[in-house]
């Protein structure tokens, strides 16, 4: 079948309601997303200088390394060993008298390291680690670890 093309057929034009439509879309997800930025920096967030990158620690002092399980179960590592990953844990049955405890013998201005493994969930890590920032201990970092035996 043979088709026959008119002049005015043969023009291709390029319809501009979807272009609207894309650059609208863009312009929303700009706007959306500069404005969750200023929110996020409006979050209290204390970071540590850059030359206490190698070590937030005092000298001579080891931070205090607390970690959590599935069931919200607290341990304090004790005896950790960096290079081979070997720890032992010491249950915390009360996490608020052992942060008090902590709090009069050492003060808050040492380094408390919170891990968690990876299938705990993010929001009992936030609770251990809200529960360290209300008691003043300002050096407290989140960290990946391994599961407590």
């Amino acid at each position: 079948m043979r088709l026959s093309l008119n002049e005015d057929e043969g023009k291709v034009e390029v319809q501009m309601a979807p272009l609207i439509d894309c650059v609208f879309l863009l312009l929303i997800f700009f706007l959306v997303t500069t404005m969750m930025k200023k929110w996020e920096m409006q979050i209290p967030l204390s970071l540590p200088p850059s030359t206490s990158s190698l070590s937030t620690s005092r000298a001579g002092m080891e931070p205090v390394i607390i970690t959590v399980d599935e069931r919200k179960n607290v341990f304090r590592v004790v005896n950790h060993d960096a290079y081979s990953g070997e720890s032992n844990y010491i249950r915390i049955r009360d996490l608020n008298a052992f942060l008090d405890d902590l709090q009069n013998r050492m003060g808050t201005d040492i380094a408390i390291d919170v891990t968690a493994f990876r299938t705990v969930p993010v929001s009992t890590v936030i609770e251990v680690f809200d529960q360290c920032q209300l008691k003043g201990f300002t050096q407290t970092r989140v960290r990946l670890g391994s599961k407590p035996h």
